[in-house]
């Protein structure tokens, strides 16, 4: 009988990079807090900071007018709109209005969640998928091109997870900085040819992979229900767990 033959394999995963959005019921609560701090803050001291008149000024009373008419909810239990603009000032020695534009307020920029990568479906790029957790999946050139997270065999007097970051280094390259979670492992998986896989749970700090083609045919950076469809059944049960719903 064969002797029991023991890998050690890294979990690398690239956290969440922008906050989820909120659905259904979540949704709706978060606005109405939103809204009950609002209305509930303490009245901003625009006369302190804009000029009577200002474009500056303007602009605020159009952007407060916006957001205190908002109501997200039965329209019945809309409270009354109460404007904040004001008469248009007139200058009491000219008569006229003031040229004053005020200062210039720079918008910001709010880029889509979806990025270039999500719209081309580019599985290797660490650009898509912002609001998930993302995880290092290579193919195996030794086991018929199967799934599986970057893994080899651990050698004499190496820890587990030294073998780990050693086995990353060979298949995917040197050009990624990673963090190890500890040097203990937070799963296994037995294979059916005798082969222990113990996992090491890790997050890449920057760079990206470069596999070698004699280990790793292939790479792509996956979420939890990618890497369901991806890997075997039993490899998927074996991994499940250590796995962000995020």
């Amino acid at each position: 009988m064969s002797e029991q033959a023991i890998h050690a394999g890294l979990v690398l995963q690239r956290d969440p990079i922008v906050i989820q959005q909120s659905k259904g019921f979540e949704e709706l609560s978060d606005k109405y807090f939103e809204w009950l701090d609002y209305m509930t803050a303490e009245r901003f001291p625009r006369d302190f900071f804009f000029k009577k008149g200002s474009t500056a000024e303007t602009k605020w009373m159009e952007l407060e007018d916006q957001r205190s008419d908002e109501w997200f909810f039965d329209p019945k239990t809309k409270p009354e709109f109460k404007s904040v603009k004001r008469e248009v000032i007139v200058d009491e020695l000219s008569g006229k209005q003031p040229d004053d534009k005020g200062p210039v307020i720079n918008t910001v920029q709010v880029h889509p969640r979806e990025t270039k990568a999500d719209a081309a479906g580019d599985l290797r790029s660490l650009e898509r998928k912002l609001d998930r957790t993302l995880y290092l999946l290579v193919k195996d050139s030794k086991k018929e091109g199967q799934w599986v997270f970057p893994q080899g065999a651990v050698e004499a007097e190496e820890a587990l997870h030294q073998a780990a970051r050693r086995s990353l280094r060979s298949a995917c390259g040197g050009n990624m900085d990673v963090w190890t979670v500890g040097c203990g492992p937070v799963g296994h998986h037995e294979a059916g040819d005798r082969t222990t896989t113990f996992f090491i749970k890790g997050h890449i700090l920057r760079g990206q992979a470069k596999p070698d083609s004699t280990l790793a045919s292939d790479f792509k950076w996956a979420t939890r229900e990618e890497i369901e469809s991806a890997v075997s059944p039993e490899y998927w049960r074996s991994v499940k767990d250590m796995l962000s719903s995020i």
